[in-house]
């Protein structure tokens, strides 16, 4: 396969001296404690605090970009299942990333391998149900090959209190159309929406 990269300007992030030395000492402690696999929420956090474009520079001179950033955490814990979803969310559709083992990978290959990681990702499947086009399927890590109704059920079933799978299911089905969720309810477009509220 070929794939293309497309070139952003980066803004490098220029704060006062001491709101930068501090976001820098964040910065660099968020990438040391993904590095030392003892990461946190707090963690990704500041990964998902630079704006598309904006450049960061550590403590031992490189200059990452939010992807990169998320790239650097896979890299240095190969399971990180929110680096993988995050990273996915912060792609364009249709844009890639090349990983540190040299694979290139697009938003669905991303949240594929984040499923991998944890397949009780109830958020996973709602988004890569909704990157599907009408009609294709996606095999997972485990063989099974779903397409975009069946993703948004298992979303569901991962978690019935996924508001956004219930949606998200309930916009796929034409007037007097309805899905039988895996707890054995069956429901159309408006009972789906009710769920959602």
């Amino acid at each position: 396969h070929t794939h293309t990269h497309t070139t952003h300007p980066h803004t490098h992030t220029t704060l006062p001296t001491t709101a930068a030395a501090a976001a820098m000492d964040e910065i660099q402690r968020c990438v040391d404690a993904i590095c030392n696999e003892s990461s946190s929420d707090a963690c990704m956090e500041l990964c998902q605090m630079l704006a598309r474009g904006e450049t960061v520079q550590l403590h031992d001179g490189r200059v990452l970009s939010k992807t990169q950033l998320y790239v650097e955490a896979i890299r240095c814990a190969p399971c990180f299942t929110m680096a993988f979803f995050n990273l996915a969310l912060a792609l364009r559709v249709g844009e890639t990333v090349k990983l540190h083992d040299g694979y290139v990978m697009d938003k669905k290959q991303l949240l594929i391998e984040a499923l991998r990681c944890d397949s009780n990702g109830s958020i996973a499947y709602n988004h890569l149900g909704n990157l599907l086009a009408a009609g294709e399927t996606v095999q997972l890590h485990n063989g099974r090959e779903l397409d975009k109704k069946q993703l948004h059920v298992e979303a569901i079933r991962r978690d019935p209190d996924n508001k956004g799978a219930y949606n998200s299911l309930g916009l796929l089905l034409a007037i007097g159309e309805t899905v039988q969720l895996d707890d054995g309810r069956v429901l159309n477009a408006k009972q789906l929406f009710v769920e959602a509220i």
